[in-house]
């Protein structure tokens, strides 16, 4: 199990003037799961996985925009 900090793009319809667009930030978003595959391009994890190695909720993460992957130990406080 593994806490991954990544940050997501985001959309704002409308006009701004530039002042305004630079107000406008990504979200910090925090994933829980297991790790099933790690490349250049993509994390993929999972929020559950049954005794039949099945898997299911998953989350495709860019690789470049992950802040931090913290493997959780059980018991481990998040």
């Amino acid at each position: 199990m593994v806490l991954v900090k990544w940050y997501d793009a985001r959309f704002f319809p409308s006009t701004y003037t530039k002042e305004a667009c630079e107000g406008h930030n990504m979200c910090l978003f925090e994933s829980l799961g297991y790790i099933i595959t790690k490349d250049k391009t993509t994390v993929r994890i999972v929020a559950e996985r049954n005794n039949e190695e099945e898997y299911r909720d998953i989350t495709l993460i860019p690789t470049g925009s992950i802040v931090s992957i913290k493997e959780l130990l059980p018991g481990t406080p998040v």
